[in-house]
C-alpha cells in the first residue's frame, strides 16, 4: 500500500499529464510576488476563455513533462511556478491576458515560455502572440487583402463604361452648342 503522500503526488502528476494532452497550449508563468488573492482573480479572468491555471511543485512539474516527452523544461522551472492551459483556439487572448496582468500588478508575475502544440515557446513569443489583434480582426484583415485587388479590378472595368458614356456626353453638348 502507498502511502498518502506518494499517491498525492502521482495524482498531482497525472492531473498534469491529463490537463496538458487536453490542451492547445501550456505556458508556464513565475509567480513569486503574487498573493492568492490576485492568483483567484487571474484563474477567474482566465476562466472564460476556457484557461485553466495550475500551481504545484517544480520537481511535480518536472516529472509529468519528463513522462510526456518533454525533458527541455528546466529553463521553466526556476522559482515558483505555474502552468497555464489554454484549451481553446484564444491563445493569442489569453496571451495577452497574462502579458496585460503581469503590467497591472508590476511585475508579479513573469511570463516564461511554454508549448503551443509541438513547438516551443520562448518568452518573447508569447509576447509576440500577445501583440497579436484578436481573431475576428485577423478574418477581417485577411478577407480586405483578398477582396481588394478584387474591388480595384471591377473598379477598373467600370470605368471603361463610365469613360464611354462622359465622351458620348461631351459629343452631345458640343452639337447641342453648334446648333
Amino acid at each position: 500500500m502507498k502511502r498518502l503522500g506518494v499517491a498525492c503526488r502521482e495524482k498531482i502528476i497525472d492531473e498534469i499529464e491529463q490537463r496538458y494532452s487536453g490542451s492547445n497550449a501550456c505556458l508556464f508563468i513565475g509567480l513569486n510576488k503574487l498573493g492568492a488573492f490576485d492568483v483567484n482573480l487571474l484563474r477567474n479572468d482566465l476562466r472564460s476563455m476556457d484557461t485553466q491555471i495550475m500551481l504545484s511543485k517544480n520537481t511535480l512539474i518536472k516529472r509529468a513533462m519528463e513522462k510526456l516527452g518533454r525533458e527541455e523544461v528546466d529553463e521553466f522551472l526556476n522559482e515558483s511556478t505555474g502552468m497555464v492551459f489554454i484549451n481553446s483556439d484564444a491563445i493569442a487572448e489569453a496571451c495577452k491576458k497574462l502579458v496585460d496582468f503581469s503590467k497591472e500588478k508590476e511585475g508579479a508575475i513573469t511570463v516564461k515560455g511554454g508549448y503551443l502544440d509541438e513547438k516551443k515557446l520562448a518568452e518573447s513569443d508569447v509576447v509576440n502572440l500577445a501583440k497579436l489583434p484578436p481573431k475576428p480582426v485577423l478574418l477581417g484583415m485577411a478577407v480586405s487583402a483578398i477582396a481588394s485587388p478584387l474591388t480595384g479590378f471591377l473598379s477598373a472595368m467600370k470605368q471603361v463604361p463610365q469613360k464611354f458614356v462622359w465622351a458620348v456626353e461631351e459629343i452631345k453638348k458640343k452639337k447641342s452648342e453648334k446648333e
